[in-house]
This record gives structure tokens, sequence and C-alpha cells, in this order.
């Protein structure tokens, strides 16, 4: 790109609105609740999405959404 890593970080802020590693957390987040909600087991998804547990995919979850995969899922119902 011809331009440093700082330049490249700042475009991606500009371009997107957010830093590279929160649209990254979006990016799992979308496909985690695409694959929750396809019935994939909470495990499953958390191991696809290169979490080290379900309960650390847990954790991410209910502080990004305000509850656990599996109260959403049952709201969802």
């Amino acid at each position: 790109m011809g331009g440093s890593s700082r330049t490249s970080i700042r475009l991606f802020i500009k371009e997107t609105g957010h830093t590279f590693r929160h649209w990254v957390q979006q990016v799992r987040l979308a496909e985690a609740l695409n694959r929750l909600e396809h019935g994939e087991s909470i495990a499953n998804a958390a191991n696809a999405l290169g979490y080290a547990s379900p309960s650390a995919f847990a954790a991410m979850f209910r502080k990004t959404m305000g509850q656990s995969p599996t109260d959403y899922l049952m709201d969802r119902a």
C-alpha cells in the first residue's frame, strides 16, 4: 500500500468507524448469531469462531448482547 501501519490504522478507522479489533469482534458476533439461529450448539459455534472455550464465547456474548447465548435463543423462540 505504500503507507505506514499507523496510516493504515487511521484509514481503517476513518472508513469503518471502528478499530480493526472491534470490527473483527462484530463480524465474529454476526457469524455467531447466524450459527446459533441455525441450530448450531454454543460449543461448536465457539470452537468454529476461534474462542478458547464455550465459556469465553459466552462471556463475550453476554458482554456484547446483554444476555447469555441460551437466553438470547430462548427470547428468539
